[in-house]
């Protein structure tokens, strides 16, 4: 029984040798041929060996096909090419000088309003003599009652005035002139109506027959009509409306 064991284990051992031989072998092999390749492909005669890629040349591919699948545009659809008449600016739109723009030019200042920048308003008599009308419908005077000396000295005074017209004429200089700027009321953008539309509101404090009056101006004006110094004059107001406040 002892002597079988050993045989036993003798061919177990061998095998297991044998076994390990075989794999040395084989990674010997295995590394002799890259070794082998190795020094092939450093070879400084590699130059001359043909290779798996050959270089591309017009001899041996005189006709290539792109690597890339090009997208090829109907004529009918391809941008015409332009030409020096057609840089030819005959308008002031986007033009370096001009100032009636959206955005900003080399040579004139941005006119391009937007919510919550200030505008002033240039009031002019329009609108001095609308406003006035609102504070008198909102606060009319009460009417007094004549006395009876009084009535006669003014129907006397009445007459005397209408007899004679000429005792106090009407100066040049009195007629209100439509662009003279009487105050100035400062607003604020409140809404972009449209491109080229803004609507503004503004209010003031007024003396009306010796009382402080809250009065609230609303316009509606152009960007073409707001001038350099951030200001509109109220006879560009395309609409307006004013509110007595208190």
């Amino acid at each position: 029984m002892k002597n079988i064991s050993l045989i036993l284990t003798f061919f177990l051992l061998s095998s297991c040798a044998n076994y390990i031989n075989k794999i040395h072998n084989d990674l010997d092999r295995a590394q002799g041929r890259e070794q082998v390749a190795r020094k092939k492909h450093d070879s400084t005669f590699n130059q001359f060996r043909k290779s798996s890629h050959p270089s591309i040349t017009t001899s041996n591919s005189p006709n290539m096909i792109p690597s890339v699948k090009r997208n090829y545009v109907p004529q009918n659809q391809v941008q015409r090419r332009y030409t020096a008449n057609d840089l030819t600016d005959n308008s002031s739109d986007g033009s370096l000088w001009a100032g009636s723009g959206n955005e900003n030019y080399l040579f004139t200042k941005n006119k391009w309003k937007r919510n919550g920048d200030i505008i002033l308003i240039n009031v002019q008599s329009r609108l001095k003599n609308m406003i006035t009308m609102e504070l008198k419908r909102a606060f009319p005077s009460m009417p007094r009652k004549p006395k009876k000396a009084d009535s006669a000295a003014g129907a006397g005074g009445a007459t005397s005035v209408v007899a004679s017209p000429e005792s106090d004429p009407v100066e040049e200089s009195d007629v209100p002139d439509d662009d003279k700027v009487h105050d100035k009321i400062s607003s604020v953008v409140i809404e972009e109506i449209s491109k080229d539309h803004l609507l503004v509101r503004g209010q003031k404090y007024l003396l009306f027959r010796n009382q402080k009056h809250l009065i609230e101006v609303q316009a509606l004006i152009g960007r073409k009509d707001i001038m350099d110094d951030d200001s509109v004059d109220s006879k560009n107001f395309l609409e307006s409306s004013i509110v007595v406040l208190r």
